[in-house]
């Protein structure tokens, strides 16, 4: 009996030290926040009509903005899980996620989640493509393809007609607007 309680003691304390493992395993290696610089696009794409073109370029540096925006404003991105801090790197139309989060409010997780970036009007929709936190994979399905709401940014008058990412940095081209359009701008 005294053999029996010495080997469950044993394996409880096994237990504990590979959950504790796992855990650190698992934290975030640097400190991530959702701080980010507002991107002007309106005020961009109202200049851009001005000069009569119809495209926009934003730097990876505007895209991560947008996506750290689109974070900060809805952290909560399950019912356990809380985003607590992220940096991006656009790579083409693929957007590698660095985040740091929160799970049950207790337990924090360093996940790296690539999303690959399309325009679906009036949005930038990001699309999981792979996740894992540090080697581990992790199902596709425990993740949401997440919104960056460009259209909004813009006047109504403006209208995005594509979006193609090249040599880090994306190219957003316009609908032509009508001429009427045009002298509702300027005045």
């Amino acid at each position: 009996m005294k053999k029996l309680i010495l080997f469950l003691v044993a394996l409880l304390l096994l237990a504990v030290l590979a959950g504790a493992g796992l855990i650190l395993y698992i934290a975030p290696d640097k400190g991530l926040n959702l701080a980010y610089e507002q991107v002007p696009v309106k005020d961009r794409a109202i200049e851009m009509v001005k000069r009569m073109k119809l495209e926009l370029v934003l730097s990876e540096e505007d895209v991560i903005n947008l996506a750290k925006a689109s974070v900060a404003d809805n952290p909560q991105v399950k019912p356990d899980v809380r985003v607590t801090g992220a940096d991006f790197d656009l790579q083409g139309e693929l957007l590698i996620a660095n985040l740091k989060v929160l799970w049950k409010e207790r337990i924090p997780v360093g996940l790296q989640v690539t999303y690959r970036l399309s325009w679906q009007s009036p949005n930038l929709v990001a699309t999981v493509v792979e996740a894992k936190a540090k080697k581990i994979k992790l199902p596709l399905t425990a993740f949401d393809d997440q919104i960056i709401p460009l259209g909004d940014e813009l006047p109504k008058l403006i209208q995005i007609k594509g979006i193609a990412f090249e040599n880090d940095e994306a190219k957003v081209s316009f609908k032509k607007p009508s001429l009427k359009d045009l002298r509702s701008l300027i005045e």
